[in-house]
């Protein structure tokens, strides 16, 4: 994850991070949640290439130690399977192994954007109030201070913690949480490569067909990671941020056997993280009226995501917050959106606040979450904090290259 700088020191690393930063300027608050799920779906695209590739190597390495064993007559022995068994299992634990760690992080990740747009909306809602700047005025102030911030070290840790636990102990029709279906996908893995060895060996076969059959097994499509790659970094900033939302639609990515199950484990859990994290961020926004539940554009059948989407409030999709927990299914891509409170009604109603001439509690608990639970503070002092730093995520999701070097 990334680490950042200690105070006062300035160096490329910080001037890179205010630049994708000052590129959030460009969404307008009504669209920063849509921003916030195109951030996600690129965080999808990039785990998806990166599974691709990385499975793609294990093949690769695989054919050719099959072989290679096989020997000139190209036929593998009990002696010489043996042998490629013990050594692509090998192969395979540290493959899987850098499968899951860089998985983990990635729901780190999808966490950590919702959390900005929170930020973004602090800034530009919050601080003009507090502070008497405008907006403009005070993200251009943001040049002169140290990142020394982010989601993981910064205000919302102790959140980011608690919803990444709620996440990973979610139970779906397996009745199993988090770390059994990783390890239940790793031990499928082994037994099935142990399989694909076994029957070919048995039914006397040659290595190349055995190295075929192991392809097929583990699914990975080498013309996926360059699919993934142009969509990550070939469009202009105004496509990103406002064009389509297909995401994984028609792509060579959908892969079969060890790659589609590992995906289709990593997109649930990835899009669920994300989406508690929305819900928290919503419900802690009291700006905040309702939620609006959108289908994604690769949303492939009817299902239960139609219904949701065409009920609720005047059958638009639109619910009290927190009421409609996604992903609704496996490999779910459905997303939210916010119903925002009129700004002139949140800015008076603010003001009010501030001034104590009125009460809200939903500002009070808001108030208390910016300042780390301190409520000894005066209104005004208690949002004064800025947040901006924690958009950190959002923009290089949105906006950023060299996504692997941020991982």
């Amino acid at each position: 994850m990334t680490t950042y700088l200690e105070p006062i020191v300035l160096d490329e690393a910080s001037k890179a991070q205010r630049k994708v930063l000052a590129q959030l300027d460009g969404i307008p608050l009504s669209r920063m949640y849509q921003a916030s799920f195109r951030a996600a779906v690129r965080l999808h695209l990039f785990f998806t290439g990166f599974t691709h590739e990385l499975f793609g190597e294990f093949t690769d390495k695989a054919r050719s130690l099959i072989l290679k064993k096989g020997g000139r007559d190209q036929v593998l022995d009990s002696t010489a399977g043996f042998e490629v068994q013990s050594e692509l299992l090998k192969l395979w634990g540290y493959t899987f192994s850098k499968w899951s760690d860089t998985f983990y992080k990635v729901r780190v990740e999808a966490a950590s954007i919702p959390f900005g747009v929170l930020a973004v909306s602090h800034e530009r809602l919050v601080i003009p109030a507090v502070s008497g700047l405008d907006t403009a005025e005070e993200r251009r102030l943001l040049d002169q201070r140290v990142l020394q911030e982010s989601v993981q070290d910064g205000v919302f840790s102790p959140q980011l913690s608690i919803l990444l636990t709620a996440a990973s102990e979610h139970l779906y029709g397996d009745s199993l949480n988090l770390s059994a279906r990783v390890w239940k996908i790793d031990r499928e893995s082994r037994d099935g490569i142990r399989d694909v060895l076994l029957r070919g060996i048995t039914n006397g076969d040659s290595a190349w067909n055995i190295a075929q059959e192991l392809e097929q097994f583990l699914g990975a499509n080498a013309d996926c990671p360059r699919w993934t790659s142009t969509r990550l970094y070939g469009r202009t900033k105004t496509q990103i941020a406002q064009g389509d939302t297909a995401g994984l639609q028609a792509s060579p990515c959908d892969g079969r056997g060890v790659s589609y199950n590992a995906l289709r484990l990593a997109r649930t859990e990835i899009q669920k993280a994300h989406a508690l994290a929305t819900d928290r961020i919503m419900a802690a926004q009291p700006w905040v009226e309702k939620e609006q539940v959108h289908l994604s554009a690769a949303h492939p059948e009817t299902d239960i995501c139609d219904e949701i989407v065409s009920g609720g409030e005047g059958g638009k999709g639109i619910y009290p917050v927190g009421t409609q927990e996604n992903p609704f299914h496996p490999n779910c891509l459905c997303y939210k959106t916010a119903v925002l409170m009129d700004e002139k009604q949140f800015t008076s109603q603010l003001n009010g606040w501030l001034k104590g001439e009125q009460d809200w509690a939903e500002m009070d608990a808001y108030a208390s979450l910016i300042n780390g639970g301190n409520t000894s503070s005066t209104p005004a002092a208690s949002l004064s904090a800025g947040l901006l730093p924690n958009a950190i995520n959002l923009a290089v999701w949105l906006f950023g290259k060299n996504l692997e070097k941020w991982i």
